[in-house]
């Protein structure tokens, strides 16, 4: 373990204590035992739903003879993954919006925001695996096998 990695992790417990403290001053019981149960929900989903279905992408990617470096899978499965938790988010702010009492709650347009947000994340994993992929092949040297036949 990195000392790098050992003081984000302090500091994040820390960061993790102190909200924790101050929780039962700034909410109610009836809004800490909704707090806790989305929490516990979360932590359901995420090890219920989430993993599961990154665990099986990843296995699909290896099973299907995927020629992509292990970096450039990776980038892929997370881009998977963060376009499918955003979806999941906007698609929750979708229904609360339209059952809002009030015109001016959740006014966003998260129908067209989520596909710009999934035109923008496939570029950018594109234009990333595009580059792992290209690096890798020229320092291996399986790029180019024309030998330049300049003086």
């Amino acid at each position: 373990m990195t000392a790098g990695r050992a003081v984000l992790g302090l500091a994040g417990a820390g960061l993790i204590w102190y909200g924790l403290l101050g929780l039962p001053s700034q909410l109610g019981p009836a809004q800490l035992v909704g707090l806790l149960t989305w929490m516990a929900v979360a932590v359901l989903l995420h090890d219920g739903v989430i993993v599961p279905l990154s665990t099986l992408a990843g296995a699909a990617l290896t099973r299907t003879g995927s020629r992509l470096r292990p970096a450039s899978a990776g980038i892929l499965r997370g881009t998977l993954m963060t376009g499918a938790a955003v979806s999941l988010i906007a698609g929750i702010l979708m229904k609360a919006q339209s059952e809002a009492r009030s015109i001016s709650a959740l006014e966003g347009d998260y129908a067209g925001n989520i596909f710009g947000f999934w035109a923008g994340l496939a570029f950018v994993a594109a234009a990333s695996i595009y580059a792992v992929e290209r690096t890798g092949r020229t320092r291996s040297g399986k790029g180019d096998s024309r030998q330049n036949t300049r003086p």
